[in-house]
């Protein structure tokens, strides 16, 4: 059975350029993929994982002023009491490993090709 992930560009960034080499070679990689598109609601995030029982939730976003949507969708998460159902991966432009620590996020690369290998290590396939 393949993993599921849930992949989009955080509300407010319509750049989704790494987003989509990253659901191409996650794809190719052999996830399931559900794109959610760009500019996409918080909320859409959790109830779109909950929906299709996805293991990773990757959200991407260009710009600094829309990063905090990030760890809010981390919050919604930890508020239903679900978190641990997920792995959270973020990527893009302004985001950091550091960034990525200090939101509580499971997963980070630079690129799409280290996001697949990091999407691999978070779901135990070798």
């Amino acid at each position: 059975k393949k993993p599921r992930v849930v992949i989009g560009v955080v509300e407010g960034d319509t750049h989704d350029i790494g987003k989509n080499l990253v659901k191409i070679m996650m794809d190719t990689a052999g996830f399931e993929m559900y794109d959610l598109g760009r500019d996409v609601p918080l909320d859409n995030f959790v109830d779109k994982a909950l929906e299709v029982g996805a293991s990773i939730i990757c959200m991407s976003t260009l710009m600094t002023t829309t990063m905090a949507g990030m760890k809010t969708v981390i919050e919604k998460l930890e508020e239903k009491g679900i978190r641990s159902q997920f792995k959270i991966m973020v990527g893009g432009s302004p985001i950091s490993q550091k960034y990525a620590d200090e939101i509580g996020a499971d997963g980070y690369s630079v690129n799409a090709v280290g996001a697949v290998k990091e999407a691999k290590r978070l779901v135990g396939i070798a």
